[in-house]
């Protein structure tokens, strides 16, 4: 089946780097309470607050979908047009390498801080990127219950890792 309906549109491809954010972030939230609960709190520390933090929940889970919105339509696809691009001009078919240089550049154009901001800037655009590029009809979906497992997958590993105490404080 084929047709201009099974064909990549921007909606799809916006909606595809949307939820490749979200997954990305997802995945780094993971890594960052794995991190963060290996530590032993600080003496005088106030660890409290969680009941603040789950009513605080959908307003900050609404605010990052907009905000990885808003990337996607700034960055994430004028990266994968850039790379299609430098594809096309360089060898005929756009490759991963032409994307992901196109993401190093498009990190450039994000407020990012010295050169680990600047790396991890242009993995994430280039992950969303590489993600976005194939944004056809029924894509959205395979997306979302592959990128749900690799989130799942990572906060298991998280836990794995502190029940065994694999992370020294």
């Amino acid at each position: 089946m084929s047709g201009p309906d099974m064909g990549r549109t921007t909606a799809r491809m916006l909606r595809v780097s949307t939820l490749a954010l979200c997954l990305e972030a997802g995945v780094a939230l993971a890594g960052v309470m794995t991190v963060g609960l290996s530590m032993p709190p600080e003496p005088g520390e106030d660890t409290g607050g969680g009941g603040l933090f789950l009513v605080l929940l959908p307003f900050l889970a609404v605010a990052s979908v907009l905000a990885a919105f808003a990337a996607s339509a700034a960055l994430v696809l004028p990266v994968v047009l850039l790379g299609e691009n430098l594809g096309r001009r360089f060898g005929g078919r756009p490759a991963w390498w032409q994307l992901s240089l196109a993401a190093l550049a498009g990190a450039l154009l994000a407020p990012v801080a010295g050169a680990w901001g600047w790396l991890v800037g242009g993995a994430v655009l280039a992950v969303a990127a590489l993600l976005t590029r194939p944004a056809r009809r029924g894509y959205f979906v395979r997306l979302l219950l592959w990128g749900t497992v690799a989130v799942v997958t990572a906060f298991l590993a998280g836990g794995v890792i502190l029940q065994l105490g694999l992370i020294e404080a």
